[in-house]
Parts: C-alpha cells; sequence; structure tokens
C-alpha cells in the first residue's frame, strides 16, 4: 500500500513498525455541540483506511481521543469561559455532563454512517495525570518553562519544529489570535498547562497551581500512553496540521528524543455550497440535519467516496441527493439475497477485477476511482448477476456502504408499515385500483417502495428523498424561472423571508394579507431551510392563498439571493421587499405605487438614509435620499431587466440594501423616503439574537464589499440628494 505521508510530502510504501499489528491514533471530536459533516468527513477518511489496512491482511490498533476538557484557543469567550462550559452553564447541567451526551451522539453519528468504533476511546479528562507527567519531563529536560501558574512550550530549543506544516520559526505567522501572552519568552511559544480563571469549573491540581492541560499535550499524552513512543499512524484534517499537530510532534520527540510518528495522514476540508462551513454561514451542517431532511446517512458516505480524501469536496444538498440515487443503485444489486448462496466458481473477469479494484485501494486510498471499478463490474457482461452481487459485497468491506445487511434491513417493516402494506392487499385482490394506488401513495410517503408481482407485493426500504412526495427544493436563485417578460398581473408582489423566524414571518404575512387581498397583492416567500418550526409552519400559512408563491431552498441561500428569488417570480408592478421585523397598519401599496409613479424614481419606502463618506449613514426624512433600508424596499418591477438581480455575496442583509439602493442612483434613478408609512417596527430578532462578536463580523465583511465597489462614485453621495 502507497500513503501519501504529510511528513515527507510524498506517497511512501506503507511499512509497519511490527507487522501484522498496524498502531493508529486518530484526533477525535471536541464534545461540546454536534459534530459537523465536515468533521465526519475526517472520520470517514480514517475510517477508510483502517478498512483497507485489514483488507490487506494488518490488525490495525486504533485509538480516538474524545476532547471533554474544553480548551481556550479561538473559542475564548467572555470571562475565559470555553464553548464546555459556556454551553453547560446555559443548560444547567456541568460540563462533563454536556460532554458525556454529546460523546454519545458522537458515536450514533459514527455508528450510522458506518465507521467501526475505535479500540480505545480515552478522554482528555481521565488522562490529566498523564499530562501532568509529560509536562513535569520536559520541563526537567529543559524543553519547558514555567510561567504565571502556565506552563510554556519553548520551540526555540527545538531546532525541527516546522517542519510538518512549513511555518518556520523565523517566519511563523501566529495562529492562536493576534494578542502576545506577556507571560511568554517568544509570541510562538505554546502552551502545556494554563492556569484555571476564577469560576473555572473544570480544573485539576498540578506543580504549577491548578489549572488544565493545553489542547495539544492531550493527545501527545494519550498517544504515548497507549500506542508507545514510536507508533504507525496519525490521522486527522488538514486543520490539525497547524498548530495542533506541529505542535503534538514537538513535545512527543522533545519527550522521548526520536521519531514517534512514522506517517501522518490528512484529509481535506469540506466546503459548503463553495464555502467554509461555520455557524455564523448556517451551513455547519450534523448528520442529523441531513436524516431530518430525509435522507439516508450512508448516502453522504457515498457522497464522500466520490472524491480523493486529499482534494477538497463542495458539499451540496444536489450533490448529496445524486448520492442517495447512487447509493440505492447499488442496494438494488444485493436486495435479492440470491447472492449469498452462489456457490460457482469464480471466473476469470472476477478475478481480474479484484485486482483493480484492489490496485485502485493500495494506490493512497484512490476510494473515487474504486468505486469506478465496482459500477464497472457491475455492467461486465461476462458476470452472473449473483457473481456481481458477492463482488460487490466484498468491495463493501472497504467502501462500509453496509451492503450485506441490506437484504434484511430493507424487508423488516415498522409494525404500522406492515400494516398499512398489509391493508392495500384486499384493495389489490379485488381489482379496486382507486384505493390500491391510494395506499401505494401512503406507503411512499412514509419512505417504502411497492413492487406489485403477480400474487404478492414487496414494500422495499427506501430514503425518503427518493420516495416522498417533498416539495422541489432549490439550491440557488437561479434555479427559479424568471418571468419578467410575463405582462403585469396584479398592483404589487410582497417578498417575504421564511428563515427560523416563525412568529415573526406569520405576524407580517397575515398583516400584509389583512391590508390587501390576493387579487390585488402577490406574496413571495421564500423558505430557507429552517431547523425550527417555520417549514413546517409555510405550508399552513399559505394554504388556501391563491396569489402566494412559496419556494423551498435546501440550505440558507443568503439574503440577496433569497430576495433574487422574488425578482424572478414577482408579477405586481410594484415589488415590494418586506423585512419580517415589520407589520402593515394601513396600506402602504398605494402610496408607494404613487411615489415610484413619478418620473424618475427608481426606489422608495419608509426610512432613508444619507452619507457624506460612504461609511457612515443617518436616517434622513428625505424626500429624496441616498439610500433605503431593507425594512421595506419598493421598485418598480419593470426596472429590474435594466438593474439586474441583487449581489449574491451579500449572504447577511446589512448593506445589501445600500448597494442596491447606490446602483439604482448609478442609473439615474431617484430614491423617495415616506416616512409617514403605515408601518410598525417590532424588535428585529436575527440582529437581537445575534452576538456583539457575529454582528460586527458579517456587517464588516459586507460593509468593505459595498464600500470597494462604490466609494469612488462621490457623485452618488457626499452632498444633499437633488
Amino acid at each position: 500500500m502507497q500513503l501519501y505521508n504529510t511528513l515527507t510530502r510524498s506517497k511512501e510504501p506503507f511499512e509497519p513498525l511490527a507487522p501484522p499489528q498496524v498502531s493508529l491514533y486518530s484526533c477525535g471530536p471536541t464534545v461540546y455541540r454536534d459534530v459537523h459533516i465536515g468533521n465526519l468527513r475526517t472520520f470517514l477518511m480514517t475510517d477508510w483506511l483502517r478498512r483497507a489496512l485489514s483488507r490487506e491482511g494488518y490488525r490495525v490498533l486504533h485509538v480516538k481521543n474524545i476532547t471533554d476538557v474544553g480548551h481556550m484557543r479561538l473559542e475564548l469567550l467572555e470571562l475565559g469561559e470555553d464553548k464546555v462550559i459556556a454551553s453547560a452553564r446555559a443548560q444547567g447541567k456541568t460540563s462533563l455532563e454536556i460532554a458525556r451526551h454529546y460523546t454519545r451522539r458522537f458515536m450514533e453519528d459514527e455508528a450510522w454512517l458506518g465507521i467501526l468504533p475505535a479500540d480505545v476511546f480515552p478522554k482528555a479528562t481521565d488522562h490529566v495525570p498523564q499530562c501532568i507527567a509529560l509536562i513535569s519531563r520536559l520541563v526537567e529536560q529543559g524543553y519547558a518553562y514555567a510561567s504565571g501558574g502556565n506552563v510554556y512550550f519553548d520551540i526555540g530549543r527545538f531546532p525541527s519544529y516546522g517542519r510538518l506544516s512549513g511555518n518556520l520559526p523565523a517566519d511563523l505567522i501566529r495562529g492562536e489570535g493576534s494578542q502576545v501572552d506577556p507571560l511568554k519568552r517568544r509570541p510562538e511559544d505554546f502552551a502545556l498547562w494554563k492556569g484555571a480563571e476564577p469560576g473555572r469549573e473544570l480544573k485539576w491540581p498540578s506543580p504549577w497551581g491548578e489549572g488544565f492541560p493545553g489542547w495539544h499535550i492531550e493527545c501527545s499524552a494519550m498517544s504515548l500512553h497507549y500506542l508507545g513512543e514510536t507508533f504507525d499512524l496519525h490521522t486527522g484534517g488538514v486543520d490539525n496540521i497547524f498548530p495542533h499537530h506541529e505542535d503534538e510532534i514537538a513535545q512527543s520527540e522533545a519527550a522521548v528524543g526520536h521519531t514517534v510518528v512514522r506517517y501522518w495522514v490528512h484529509g481535506q476540508h469540506l466546503l459548503a455550497d463553495g464555502l467554509k462551513m461555520s455557524k455564523s454561514t448556517g451551513n455547519d451542517y450534523s448528520l442529523r440535519d441531513l436524516v431530518r431532511r430525509g435522507f439516508d446517512p450512508l448516502a453522504f458516505r457515498y457522497l464522500c467516496l466520490t472524491v480523493h480524501y486529499r482534494a477538497r469536496l463542495n458539499f451540496t444538498f444536489n450533490a448529496l441527493k445524486a448520492a442517495q440515487r447512487g447509493l440505492s443503485h447499488l442496494r438494488r444489486f444485493v436486495e435479492d439475497p440470491a447472492w449469498q448462496d452462489f456457490s460457482q466458481p469464480e471466473s476469470g473477469p472476477a478475478e481480474a477485477w479484484r485486482e483493480r479494484f484492489d490496485e485502485h485501494v493500495e494506490d493512497d486510498l484512490n476510494l473515487p476511482r474504486a468505486l469506478a471499478e465496482a459500477w464497472r463490474m457491475l455492467a461486465d457482461p461476462a458476470l452472473s448477476r449473483e457473481e456481481k452481487g458477492r463482488l460487490l459485497v466484498e468491495a463493501d468491506e472497504v467502501l462500509g456502504l453496509r451492503l450485506a445487511d441490506w437484504p434484511k434491513e430493507t424487508r423488516a417493516l415498522p409494525p404500522r408499515i406492515a400494516a398499512l402494506a398489509q391493508e392495500r392487499t384486499p384493495f389489490r385482490v379485488a381489482r379496486r385500483y382507486q384505493e390500491s394506488d391510494r395506499q401505494r401513495g401512503a406507503l411512499e410517503a412514509e419512505g417504502y417502495e411497492v413492487r406489485d408481482q403477480a400474487r404478492e407485493s414487496t414494500v422495499l426500504k427506501r430514503s425518503q428523498v427518493e420516495w416522498k412526495g417533498f416539495i422541489r427544493e432549490i439550491s440557488a436563485a437561479k434555479e427559479v424561472p424568471s418571468l419578467l417578460n410575463r405582462p403585469d398581473a396584479c398592483e404589487a408582489t410582497v417578498s417575504l423571508v421564511a428563515y427560523n423566524n416563525w412568529p415573526e414571518l406569520k405576524r407580517c404575512y397575515e398583516s400584509v394579507r389583512a391590508q390587501a387581498g390576493p387579487d390585488r397583492v402577490q406574496v413571495v416567500m421564500v423558505e430557507g431551510g429552517s431547523t425550527d418550526e417555520t417549514r413546517e409552519g409555510v405550508e399552513g400559512l399559505v394554504a388556501g392563498d391563491r396569489n402566494a408563491v412559496v419556494w423551498y431552498a435546501d440550505h440558507p441561500l443568503g439574503e440577496g439571493a433569497f430576495r433574487n428569488v422574488t425578482l424572478r417570480q414577482a408579477l405586481g408592478t410594484t415589488v415590494v421587499l418586506l423585512d419580517v421585523s415589520v407589520s402593515l397598519s394601513g396600506d402602504i401599496f398605494s402610496p408607494l405605487a404613487e411615489a415610484l409613479g413619478r418620473p424618475g424614481v427608481g426606489a422608495a419606502g419608509p426610512r432613508g438614509l444619507n452619507t457624506k463618506d460612504c461609511q457612515h449613514f443617518e436616517e434622513s426624512a428625505g424626500p429624496e435620499v441616498h439610500a433605503m433600508t431593507l425594512y421595506c424596499f419598493a421598485l418598480p418591477r419593470r426596472l429590474v431587466a435594466e438593474l439586474g438581480f441583487m449581489d449574491e455575496r451579500f449572504r447577511f442583509y446589512r448593506h445589501l440594501d445600500l448597494d442596491f439602493s447606490f446602483r439604482i442612483r448609478s442609473c439615474g434613478y431617484r430614491i423617495e423616503a415616506l416616512p409617514d408609512l403605515a408601518l410598525v417596527y417590532h424588535p428585529h430578532l436575527v440582529w437581537e439574537r445575534m452576538d456583539e462578536h457575529e454582528r460586527n463580523r458579517r456587517s464588516r465583511a459586507n460593509f468593505y464589499r459595498f464600500y470597494r465597489r462604490w466609494h469612488h462614485r462621490r457623485d452618488l453621495y457626499g452632498s444633499a440628494p437633488g
């Protein structure tokens, strides 16, 4: 087997220390919340490595740590609390109770994905004595020093620091914030032990005072404890290379005096719709998020199989749907258990196929090619169907899609589903096809396929994505057809965004309908992949509204994309982009139409803004203003073709309205403020629920995008408009 070793930056033959035994250490999860699918991709990579080694005949001893201490690093919260402690206090539980809860959920996630459990799952909290002993050893040998209750590793004493990541001490870019710790001898030194701040819950006594071990030292202590001073493999994600694994190498090798890890294997990032996964972006999906959307967890495993572990994988729900279909097609080859009883001698084509499959697996886990080879095998006319089933199940010992279990699993019906299937039988026998088809639809809505034979019916388990009657979901605004070439069909179109905002959405929608019926105003609503009751409430909210259009997104597309769906679908003479934090207390459509009917007016709304420097904006009663806010932003539908759609890089609403306002004015149109418009302003919960750091981060990113585009257009701002 050839493996890419991050340390040498080359593909090398894998030669274990003590064959057939292989020692493997993996950086496991930090258990303060559910791991996201980017983390799970890394754990899948390790699982495939382990399965491939087992296929080669090795016995793998696998250690995967559980970080349940919590650390400062970039997760620093106010008062020095880390996320484990903050989460525990918010839920009224101890930190260890929270850690145990999310550890159980992590184990469930791995089981859902078919990840083989590690032989040992050491917890950081159970190995603090080993951490203290290792730190003491480093202090005694002169590689570490105590300062102010903390202990730091002196990277100046370790000349080879940086050989894994390339971050050499001479030009090191610090990876843990811009503030320099005054207790350090040099900024690049890293903490081995941290003194406990007042009120900290998780702390232990030590020779340097009460505190807790640093993140990096835990893995060194546990790997040395369970696997010895030299072991074969260490895995993790590329985000672990620096500083975590670089620091691991320094402290472990400084302690023992020689190389500890022989092969470092790292998996690349998983992006979501081309963006880094993060909680603030709303794309840090957990496996449970995918299950709630009707996907089989193993569909995600299949998706990860399609891209090499050292290449970035861009996750989209469309790609996951394709993976779900691919998984289902493979399952159909093993649904007939006849392959289990196939006893014919193996054919030449089968042996040749196995060799090709193994070649790809042994070539640095090239599983995309191995999977493609499996598909070619299934299309080979020289192989019988039974032989294909056996070979596919054999390949699955590496792929890990649990195909051998599928024949039993797909026929193991829950009692409620079995009863529903039995209720359908009399209708078929009596040839009452309308009732029979209705029962078939009920079964498919539950995620089951019905196969009718001459004398019996077979009900087979499927994913809900395949069989449940979902409303079609979109993954991008451009998937929505544009109706701009159609004539106006009503007085106005109102744009509403539904995303985890059910009470506000309901209040806003009902106020619109109280002031204007469906003949007068069209409502276009985008449901953005909510995780609360919003998604379920939307369908009932607009039921019976003949001039309401709802588009369901499979994930949060961002504010610009949400609004573009309305601009594409609008049929009203006036398009009103409305924030759900406002409600209507009277007729707003007549005064908006009157203002937009005046020559040269391109936008109108109640809360106008002026600026002197394109940086600071102040509210203005107008009548003419530089920009209009998205609380209520109205424009003539006929202008959309000229202006174009909103910039979808503005995922957060802040400054999106300024950008579109300046585009309108750059085309020669005026913007008018109507401060007396009949609107009621309620608390803006999206803003209020967001912590100050996140507000500033999102606003700052949008501001620079806006400012770089428009600051040179002094003709659009500076002096009073008009």
